[in-house]
């Protein structure tokens, strides 16, 4: 009896109800019967993203325009007139609404994707030009508490050589720091430059050595900056297995967090929390994350957020897609990726990441009022 009245209710009011539930909610919903389970979802004409989960923004550079991908209600949605700033233009790093652009050879330039604004910067001297494999910046370009440092590395030299500007100034100033740390040639080696450096507010940059080893750069305003290196390197088994790195800041830990996707014995991924302690670089493999908390990360920009929905709690976004652009997750507990596909019978699972797609030019921004 109580099966046929739920069963009764008009199928479009089935598909509004559903349309209002996120992630595990909606899977609660599908599991009431089998009639809920086919019902037709009714998406909103434009997400209600909550404030507190980022958006995946992917540049289709030949054309200027923008898509945002919301993680919460697994749909991607496209700016409707190209920017014709954003043509030919790559995605460098981002912190809150900006994104760090590089065009061309030589030029640079803010942009904010909520509200369309744009901030020059001067373009990269000709002797250099744009061969810096990896960016950060200090804080969004319009701070007004604070000054806001570009910096770039170049991960030919050892320690990496240094590309720095002061929003506001003229020129760039290139850093070459090899006569100055020869002794320290083997103690740290980046060569792939394939995670983002993590800029702290006190100015100082964490970059991840091709070891596993940490070195930190110190950004002097009226002084050249100095490197110091940190850790042993992991064996050399572990370093030849791993195939991506992302690294994304820790607030509550003063530290940061690494995620190692290896291709040893299948597609593992491994979360490591590094963190200094004095002069001491204090180093462990985690596996579950703190807090019922959720990871989002890309090469440039990632993020740690308090769950931002039901069933995403000690997951880890990557910027990849399976059909028809559903976002795909990793779950630390059952070690599979995962997405949330509220159109499909089943969703979608697997233990590896073949045949999913990785856009080119994509990184996860914090939402406008976090």
């Amino acid at each position: 009896m109580e099966d046929a009245l739920w069963s009764c209710i008009p199928s479009d009011i089935v598909g509004l109800i559903s349309s209002r539930l996120v992630a595990a909610e909606y899977f609660i919903f599908r599991a009431v019967c089998k009639r809920w389970r086919y019902a037709p979802m009714i998406p909103p004409p434009r997400p209600c993203q909550p404030e507190k989960s980022p958006y995946l923004i992917t540049l289709r550079g030949n054309t200027g325009i923008v898509e945002f991908f919301h993680p919460v209600y697994n749909v991607v949605t496209t700016t409707s007139i190209p920017i014709l700033k954003l043509r030919g233009s790559r995605i460098r790093s981002s912190k809150a609404n900006w994104l760090l652009m590089s065009q061309a050879n030589r030029g640079m330039f803010f942009f904010n994707p909520i509200s369309n604004d744009i901030i020059e910067l001067p373009d990269l001297q000709q002797q250099n030009e744009n061969s810096f494999s990896s960016w950060t910046f200090s804080c969004p370009p319009d701070s007004l508490s604070s000054a806001c440092f570009v910096v770039g590395f170049q991960y030919i030299g050892n320690p990496p050589i240094v590309y720095i500007i002061k929003v506001g100034d003229n020129t760039w100033t290139y850093y070459n720091f090899y006569d100055d740390y020869d002794d320290d040639y083997n103690l740290f080696f980046s060569s792939t430059g394939c995670n983002n450096p993590i800029f702290f507010n006190n100015n100082t940059i964490y970059v991840l050595g091709d070891k596993g080893n940490l070195g930190i750069l110190t950004i002097n305003e009226n002084s050249i900056p100095s490197w110091e290196f940190y850790g042993s390197s992991f064996r050399s088994r572990k370093q030849k297995s791993i195939r991506q790195i992302y690294t994304v800041e820790d607030v509550d830990n003063e530290g940061m967090l690494v995620v190692f996707l290896s291709h040893h014995e299948g597609d593992v991924v491994e979360v490591w929390k590094y963190k200094m302690n004095g002069k001491v670089l204090e180093r462990e493999r985690i596996t579950s994350l703190d807090d019922n908390k959720t990871l989002f990360v890309s090469s440039g920009g990632s993020c740690l957020k308090t769950c931002v929905a039901p069933g995403l709690g000690n997951k880890i976004y990557f910027p990849m897609f399976h059909n028809n652009n559903k976002g795909v997750f990793y779950c630390l507990v059952n070690c599979k990726y995962y997405s949330f596909d509220y159109f499909g019978l089943k969703p979608y699972s697997s233990p590896n990441i073949f045949h999913l797609v990785r856009p080119r030019s994509c990184i996860w921004i914090e939402s406008e009022n976090d």
